[in-house]
């Protein structure tokens, strides 16, 4: 473990013994988001899909501290013929994202809220190569290739708004951006950027 990951990890950490210390109110949410990687374009859909858990604490009426973890991957996956035997090679890119963010946060009124703000994350990337071959009818498993990459840490900003259905209950929506990127660890030449725009909707337990 680097000296930065130490340092970020710690972070992540105080950030979450602060928030329950001095928190008036506490909301965990989860979302479902989308991530537009830029090196990403050659995968289906062009970016990553997954979900987040989020732990949001507010100190005061108009500040909130954002803990966010979560899972997003993109897959892509060819099919191609040698010597007549059938083959797939499906590749499958992924991200676990460790985060921490300031918000600002402006209500409307009693149900409605906007939001806004900078924060820092940790992120751990994987990249598998899995190839198949057909006998029968039937794929079986032939072998499957961990590509080893470089963990990062990064920045992101997002925007959103959260609408209380109820007391305890809401739904909210989001845009953000995320910047960070990786390299395979034998290779840093080699560089993978997922820097890129994204969006989440989901839904907040509220206390």
């Amino acid at each position: 473990m680097t000296k930065t990951t130490k340092t970020t990890a710690c972070l992540l950490v105080l950030l979450f013994i602060a928030g329950t210390a001095v928190a008036q109110t506490f909301s965990l949410g989860v979302g479902a988001q989308y991530w537009n990687g830029r090196d990403l374009d050659e995968f289906d859909g062009n970016g990553m899909w997954g979900g987040n858990l989020i732990l949001r604490f507010s100190p005061v009426k108009y500040l909130g501290i954002d803990l966010r973890a979560g899972a997003s991957g993109v897959w892509d996956g060819e099919s191609y013929r040698i010597d007549g035997q059938k083959y797939k090679t499906d590749v499958i890119f992924s991200c676990l994202p460790f985060e921490a963010g300031l918000l600002l946060l402006l209500p409307v009124n009693d149900r409605v809220t906007f939001y806004g703000g900078p924060g820092v994350g940790y992120y751990h990337y994987d990249l598998d190569i899995k190839t198949s071959s057909k006998h029968n009818h039937h794929y079986h498993s032939e072998h499957t290739d961990h590509i080893k990459l470089e963990d990062d840490v990064g920045w992101y900003a997002v925007a959103g708004m959260t609408i209380k259905v109820s007391h305890h209950f809401s739904v909210f929506g989001e845009a953000r951006y995320t910047a960070s990127e990786t390299k395979l660890k034998h290779d840093k030449s080699d560089k993978i950027d997922c820097s890129g725009a994204g969006g989440q909707v989901g839904f907040m337990f509220d206390f």
